[in-house]
């Protein structure tokens, strides 16, 4: 399977240094192929074109190739190019275009094929497993009744553009589709291949799944398992939901948060020493306190 880059759709500057290493993995051998269809009607092609030039120009990326007509193409013709950057826009207009012209299955099948696509905002949004991440920002103006998306990420959805604020929205989306969501603020991004996950950019990126949430921070690497369960197990290593107690007392100001102690085995031996020891205090006083009680007696 090919490299999915998602951004959360910041402006040039939000996004330059996920931008930069998207230059480092593609290289310069190939045109870079640009879809700007999710603009279509709210800004002209030529100024998205200039737009693209402005950011990857600099960049050392000089030649970039423009389609808005997604119709009659096909895998092979992506071979052609170092990578697909799929633009921002609506959302529900870009899904409508990718279904109306076929141009979805065959950007599946480039995937498939070890294709390399950026998607940001919508771009990425459409990659997911259901766009309604999208409906606090967009209009269904397309009258787009299916909402699945290209599902190529494991069951994830895509939430860009987002804040704390947003918290409870996303709760409400897990409820209605029962799907985890992987939340990136503008100045975040995430690199996805074969259910690996890198978090990018300059803040963290938060992951959804249930009444899960957990944080992501720059330059953190994660598998996601894509199961269909989608409870707390889906993410390994030593990562642990961010709601979990000991992670709320770390936000509680004034907590001690030199090291990320989740629970007494991840203490330093002397502490985990400590601690037993105290336990084992506590219940020897109380114990000779019944003792002494009933003797009393």
């Amino acid at each position: 399977m090919g490299v999915l880059l998602l951004s959360g759709g910041g402006d040039r500057k939000n996004t330059e240094k996920f931008d930069e290493e998207f230059r480092r993995q593609i290289g310069q051998a190939k045109p870079l192929l640009y879809i700007p269809i999710a603009m279509d009607g709210m800004l002209p092609y030529a100024d998205c074109l200039q737009w693209m030039r402005d950011v990857f120009h600099p960049l050392g990326i000089q030649e970039i190739v423009m389609w808005t007509d997604l119709h009659r193409k096909s895998a092979n013709e992506l071979q052609q190019f170092s990578a697909v950057y799929i633009g921002g826009g609506n959302t529900f207009h870009l899904l409508n275009e990718m279904r109306n012209s076929g141009f979805g299955k065959v950007l599946e099948e480039y995937i498939n094929g070890n294709g390399v696509v950026y998607g940001g905002s919508a771009g990425a949004i459409i990659l997911g497993s259901n766009i309604m991440t999208c409906a606090h920002l967009d209009d269904n103006r397309v009258d787009v009744h299916d909402f699945t998306g290209l599902d190529v990420l494991d069951g994830l959805a895509v939430w860009c553009h987002y804040e704390n604020e947003n918290d409870e929205m996303i709760r409400s989306y897990i409820e209605d589709f029962d799907a985890p969501v992987i939340a990136l603020p503008e100045e975040s991004g995430a690199y996805f291949q074969d259910g690996h996950i890198k978090v990018t950019g300059t803040k963290s990126a938060y992951l959804f799944i249930r009444e899960d949430k957990v944080e992501l921070q720059p330059g953190e690497a994660f598998n996601f398992s894509g199961d269909g369960e989608y409870d707390a197990l889906a993410v390994f290593g030593d990562k642990k939901p961010f709601n979990d107690a000991v992670g709320h007392m770390q936000s509680i100001e004034g907590y001690p948060t030199a090291r990320d102690y989740r629970n007494l085995e991840t203490m330093p031996k002397a502490l985990q020493v400590g601690g037993y020891l105290f336990v084992g205090l506590v219940a020897s006083l109380f114990l000779l306190i019944v003792v002494l009680g009933w003797v009393l007696q």
